[in-house]
């Protein structure tokens, strides 16, 4: 009896620990494997794996009825498919663009870690990625502040990164993000340097966000000295910097290192560092009270342009930069900066733009004025794209009418933002497309039935008029 109980209790242990495997291949339209990435059930987005050197996958849990969903860094999303031999085809943004991040690549978590990021995009290190550390032998929190956000995308059923600034904490060390991504050349293993490139995302705040607040910084780009050695590179390293302002306001400036005497109408010298901002109006001593518009007080997602033109040559005329909120050309600055930064005698005459800086994060030094009072507050990026030509993703949506008349039409589609129906102010034939102007669905009527679609932006265009009017799908 003793035996056939062991027999049996061995029979039921062995029963209980197989599990259901899927297995399968990633490859390119060249037969070649695709390496790290995303394989994930659409319906269970946390059952996930990543494929090996070979493109091979193994899912923990799945059958012959599981939908996959496939994302690789420079390929297109396949957001559902039952093909287990899968090939992805290039992301088609790359036949213009330089650099094309939409976090269709990355796991879903509330955890994004140090080690991930490493292994997700070519750089060395991030400051807000979770490392492991313990305090006290608990997780350290403070440094828990990046996630991976399905629930809330620009593209709809796409990824975003979700960004936390802690309450009662400021600056890089404990509040947001840091990390550079360094602009590779078609993703081949060699640096894309360039003196004239544009850089434009998508950010979203969350809705209870306090713009009360003095502000705090954006992505943008930045740059070096390619040929500076790797000990002496930050020396000679440049920020294009953008800042959200008390209200929602919008401000530009740069940071360049070094002891330099600065422009005529430079600000904010000190022996470490030459600021200059761009336009704004200051009233007294308060940098948080200038004019602006507020942009970014208004819910839902909005995008940001930002184009940096560096010296032609050490003396050169023709540097500048300038930055788009929304469509809307926000601010501009002229070329006298960078003469005393690109200097021979400095060994800074080849200085390039090189990096995206993905950094965000509150302050100011003043807690009173920037640090969360009560709560944590969130953003979320999403579709980070570099170009020699101008992006404008805002205006690819745009239209013939006047301002007036584009606002008259937004206003009589309600409710927007929405959970899945909208009310027309008139009975109409309309089409709706996602954010990259594909067709989604169109109709005829007083009502437009968004209910099953993935949260995000769409454009509606109603018949009679050339206008696409944005639709938040909540």
């Amino acid at each position: 009896m003793k035996k056939r109980l062991t027999y049996l209790l061995v029979f039921i242990i062995s029963v209980t620990c197989v599990r259901a495997q899927l297995s399968g291949t990633v490859k390119d339209q060249s037969g070649n494997p695709v390496e790290n990435a995303l394989v994930c059930d659409a319906n269970n987005v946390s059952n996930y794996t990543k494929t090996d050197e070979s493109g091979n996958f193994n899912l923990p849990l799945g059958n012959s009825n599981t939908q996959l969903r496939i994302g690789a860094l420079k390929y297109e999303t396949i957001k559902v498919t039952s093909e287990r031999n899968i090939v992805l085809a290039p992301d088609q943004l790359l036949a213009t663009d330089e650099y094309h991040i939409s976090f269709d690549h990355l796991r879903v978590g509330d955890t994004y870690t140090e080690n991930e990021l490493k292994d997700d995009f070519p750089t060395s290190n991030g400051i807000g990625f979770y490392d492991g550390q313990l305090v006290n032998g608990q997780k350290d929190d403070t440094q828990d502040r990046a996630s991976v956000d399905y629930e809330n995308s620009i593209d709809p059923g796409g990824v975003s990164l979700k960004v936390k600034y802690p309450k009662g904490l400021l600056k890089t060390g404990n509040s947001g993000i840091d990390t550079r991504i360094p602009l590779m050349n078609t993703f081949k293993d060699n640096y894309y340097e360039s003196s004239d490139l544009y850089l434009s995302y998508w950010i979203k705040f969350s809705d209870d966000f306090d713009f009360s607040l003095c502000g705090g910084k954006l992505p943008s780009l930045g740059g070096s000295d390619p040929n500076t050695p790797d000990g002496e590179r930050d020396r000679n390293r440049w920020k294009g910097r953008i800042m959200f302002r008390k209200g929602g306001g919008i401000q530009f400036y740069m940071e360049l290192p070094g002891e330099q005497e600065p422009a005529d109408d430079a600000a904010n010298e000190d022996e470490n560092e030459l600021r200059f901002w761009g336009d704004r109006v200051v009233d007294g001593d308060n940098i948080c009270s200038f004019e602006y518009e507020n942009y970014l007080k208004a819910q839902g997602w909005h995008n940001i342009e930002l184009h940096y033109v560096l010296e032609s040559s050490p003396n050169g005329n023709d540097g500048l930069f300038e930055g788009w909120v929304d469509g809307v050309n926000y601010d501009f600055v002229g070329s006298d900066y960078f003469n005393y930064y690109r200097n021979p005698s400095e060994n800074r005459e080849n200085i390039t733009i090189n990096h995206i800086l993905i950094s965000t994060f509150l302050g100011g030094s003043d807690y009173d004025d920037y640090a969360p009072k009560d709560k944590d507050f969130y953003v979320w990026f999403d579709e980070f794209r570099v170009s020699e030509q101008r992006i404008n993703e805002w205006d690819f949506y745009t239209n013939t009418l006047s301002v007036e008349e584009s606002n008259d039409i937004s206003n009589k589609i309600f409710p927007n933002p929405s959970t899945g129906d909208y009310n027309l102010p008139k009975s109409t034939n309309w089409i709706v497309y996602d954010i990259t102007g594909k067709e989604v669905k169109n109709g005829n009527g007083k009502t437009v039935d968004l209910n099953g679609y993935s949260k995000g932006i769409y454009f509606l265009k109603m018949e009679k008029f050339d206008i696409a009017t944005k639709l938040i799908l909540q």
